[in-house]
């Protein structure tokens, strides 16, 4: 329990009421202490900054600096850029694709068309987009209209734009009841109506001296800004760069780094100090012309020593402490940044394959995060809104929505995994569709590709190892599509045949020849057809009217 001072007991002669609110707040304060041990005020907690404030508050203006510097390491720190690197190809690998087709979309993203410099395809954006909101914090993405007559694919193009051209001194409350924050503009319940920006980079060589001594940004409606950043906590309007956590220890890294190699410039040095008490002993080895007090020693010299000198090595300091030092604090930077110090490093050597895969698919659970939760929601979805706004406007066609697919984990061992998905789509817990877009597939695109190969492969007449409809897992011949027993091409069909290229459900199979579906499922199951096709989704066959006969009973009163 709390007890009074001297100061409060002097308060509580004036006023007991205030001494009585006094003495709760100590208690409240001692109660809180004693619960959180980092919630008190003791020797342990001085020098502990522990600022509050807003979502907004910390970065402030600061945010500009952060970016001067994360920029400069990455610039001059090859450890910065292995990991900036490392996020966004895994990120964004090849180009996070959409599921639906639309032909004016494909040739809009597969070609430079996309990009307002004229520079880069769709993928190429992306990554741009990536690598900017890791180092800076942030990125825009201004859409730029044209006209019809300029001949693109759709009459739309992107402008990727740095953080810089936000004007983050514009921050007031409005009289409409909204408020600008870092040059975002907000209305009265909360959204973003728009974004300040400076017509140029104000770090540009050519920026107008005017525009920035006059903070002459223009305001840009929301709906043709696209601001890609993480969010850490809610309210957050800004981005911040990835690497603020680990600036500070970069940099004492990078000085490290060099007071450790000029040490071991010292240390492969080898001075020695003569002393000559009356200067009448000869020279050690030759003269140094450069310096007349300066001796010259040469590799395998032998000297024989004047009486009365001496003659001490000089010990050069030893570098030991580098590789714990390093090893520490580069797991530290990595762990700061979000990736493995694996490929922070590129080093390998001294970790076994279980613990890399464990690393691997830690940091794969983030950059699921970082694709699923920050780049599809704030660029690539409302992207396609965009184009399909435009494509209607042309008179295309349009698509409501679509899904992405993404670029895949790579597989450290394909056998087993493989194995793995194969077990997976069998026992029902997998779709074959959501096992293609894991591997970085369109699925109605693999499938179209899947089904011409193998119709390709029987006009030729090939039967592959590959082909499960022929072929075993053991890569052995089927029953029915053994030699001698339908391998190879089939026969010409008669009249009387199902079109060769129709695959049918059971149901429907059974229906056209007049048949219970049971019976045919049991024959299916049995191999008692011959060159019975499946499909290429299940639940689908392609059977011929004379082999259906073949094996058809003499009475089926199965109806």
């Amino acid at each position: 329990m709390a007890e009074a001072n001297w100061l409060d007991r002097a308060i509580g002669w004036a006023s007991p009421q205030r001494q009585l609110r006094r003495m709760r707040g100590r208690i409240a304060v001692t109660a809180l202490s004693r619960f959180y041990e980092a919630a008190g005020t003791s020797r342990r907690t001085k020098g502990w900054k522990r600022p509050s404030g807003d979502p907004n508050a910390p970065s402030g203006l600061s945010i500009s600096r952060l970016r001067d510097a994360s920029r400069h390491l990455v610039r001059n720190n090859g450890h910065a850029e292995s990991a900036i690197g490392t996020i966004v190809d895994d990120t964004v690998g090849w180009g996070i694709l959409p599921s639906a087709r639309h032909e004016a979309w494909r040739r809009w993203t597969e070609s430079t068309e996309i990009d307002a410099n004229g520079r880069c395809d769709l993928a190429g954006i992306e990554h741009t987009v990536m690598r900017t909101v890791v180092e800076s914090g942030e990125c825009l993405v201004r859409r730029r209209f044209r006209r019809p007559s300029d001949g693109l694919a759709l009459p739309l193009q992107l402008q990727v734009l740095e953080p810089d051209y936000l004007d983050s001194g514009k921050h007031m409350p409005l009289a409409n009841g909204g408020k600008i924050i870092r040059g975002i503009e907000f209305n009265a319940i909360g959204r973003r109506v728009a974004y300040w920006l400076f017509p140029e980079h104000p770090g540009s060589i050519i920026t107008s001296t005017v525009t920035m001594r006059f903070g002459l940004s223009t305001r840009v409606p929301a709906s043709e800004i696209l601001h890609i950043y993480r969010p850490q906590r809610p309210g957050q309007v800004r981005g911040v760069p990835w690497f603020a956590p680990v600036l500070i220890r970069f940099n004492d890294f990078d000085e490290f780094a060099d007071a450790t190699l000029m040490k071991q410039k010292i240390a492969a040095c080898l001075a020695v100090i003569s002393s000559d008490p009356d200067g009448s002993a000869p020279l050690l080895g030759a003269e140094d012309t450069a310096e007349e007090k300066n001796d010259l020693l040469e590799p395998g010299l032998i000297l024989n020593l004047a009486s009365g000198r001496s003659v001490d090595v000089v010990n050069p300091p030893s570098v030991r402490d580098y590789a714990d030092y390093s090893k520490t604090t580069l797991r530290e930077i990595a762990a700061g940044i979000g990736v493995s110090v694996e490929d922070l490093t590129g080093d390998y050597a001294d970790i076994n394959f279980s613990a890399a895969r464990m690393s691997r698919l830690r940091h794969w659970g983030r950059v699921q995060g970082w694709r699923w939760r920050m780049l599809v929601p704030q660029f690539l979805n409302p992207l396609w809104s965009w184009a399909m706004q435009v494509a209607s406007i042309a008179g295309l066609d349009t698509i409501e929505g679509t899904s992405w697919t993404a670029p895949p984990l790579p597989m450290i061992e394909p056998d087993k995994e493989g194995l793995a998905i194969t077990r997976n789509i069998r026992a029902g817990v997998m779709t074959p569709s959501e096992a293609l877009r894991e591997r970085g597939y369109v699925p109605d695109e693999f499938w179209d590709e899947y089904q011409a190969d193998f119709e390709d492969q029987d006009r030729r007449g090939l039967t592959t190892d590959s082909d499960a409809r022929k072929m075993t897992t053991q890569g052995q011949f089927q029953q029915d599509a053994a030699p001698g027993n339908g391998a190879g091409p089939e026969p010409p069909a008669d009249a009387n045949d199902i079109e060769l290229g129709e695959y049918l459900s059971v149901s429907n199979v059974a229906k056209r020849f007049n048949l219970n579906p049971e019976t045919l499922r049991q024959w299916v199951r049995k191999g008692a057809i011959a060159h019975l096709r499946v499909g290429p989704s299940p639940g689908l066959i392609r059977v011929r009217a004379t082999d259906v006969a073949r094996v058809a009973l003499p009475a089926d009163t199965s109806d």
